[in-house]
């Protein structure tokens, strides 16, 4: 399982504002809104929604991110719970949210049968649930399938350690999460841009900081871990949009879920 307080993992919650800024804007957040920012990393989305008034709550495992998180609000101005748990044990009540927001977040929750019951339970009558997902299109997955082969390699199975279920960026699946409760996500498909000084930049910052790549480290060996290095260079340079540096763009799922 990934510690996602290992590493640096706010400055991959950076290059993530924009999307949170998507959800935010795609769940309506009003002033007075209980809003619950689901495995909230560094707080982009839940500052986001504090901004616009609401009553806001950030849930993440990882401790050192929430006290991140915790930081950032308060240079900010602004008031957000922040809370330890996991996606699959909500430590709320029944309908405790008008609106519940994942930004990349749920996706990586096992199983998510359980983690979606949970996000259903917490939210109240009349409100929305809006996540964010990966597809499996792109240089940015390119990348991440590198380390998923050398996990499986080694282990002879997949792993947490690997990159997120891509199922998530399948609607179907999507649906099927949702359907045992009546609801049907509206789901958009969405860029997302990535830049970076150079593709090795990009991928030296995954394999020194990046909890995800971390935690395979140990798994594959200093020597396994380093060889990722060169196929990985090339899986993002097979994409790059920007010769003189590196600019890629991966599509993401924006999936909104109402609550009759």
């Amino acid at each position: 399982m990934t510690d996602w307080g290992t590493g640096r993992y706010e400055h991959t919650a950076a290059q993530l504002a924009p999307a949170a800024a998507r959800a935010v804007e795609a769940a309506d957040v009003q002033p007075g809104d209980r809003v619950l920012d689901l495995a909230c990393g560094t707080g982009n989305a839940a500052l986001l929604a504090a901004m616009r008034g609401a009553q806001v709550t950030g849930l993440d495992p990882a401790e050192r991110l929430l006290d991140v998180a915790a930081g950032r609000a308060r240079a900010a101005g602004v008031e957000v719970a922040w809370a330890p748990g996991v996606a699959t044990e909500l430590p709320f009540d029944d309908g405790a949210f008008d609106a519940v927001l994942s930004v990349f977040g749920v996706i990586f929750a096992a199983p998510a049968e359980d983690a979606v019951a949970e996000l259903v339970r917490v939210t109240a009558d009349g409100g929305r649930i809006v996540l964010t997902t990966w597809t499996d299109g792109g240089a940015i997955a390119a990348g991440s399938g590198v380390l998923m082969r050398a996990v499986v390699a080694a282990t002879g199975a997949s792993s947490t350690a690997g990159p997120a279920p891509r199922s998530w960026g399948d609607p179907d699946y999507v649906a099927g999460l949702f359907a045992p409760h009546g609801l049907v996500p509206q789901i958009e498909r969405i860029p997302h841009v990535f830049e970076a000084a150079s593709p090795d930049a990009f991928a030296d910052e995954w394999l020194e900081q990046h909890p995800m790549w971390l935690a395979a480290r140990p798994l594959l060996g200093d020597d396994g871990y380093a060889g990722l290095r060169e196929p990985l260079i090339a899986a993002l340079s097979a994409g790059n949009e920007d010769p003189a540096a590196f600019r890629v763009t991966s599509e993401a799922l924006l999936i909104r879920i109402d609550r009759a």
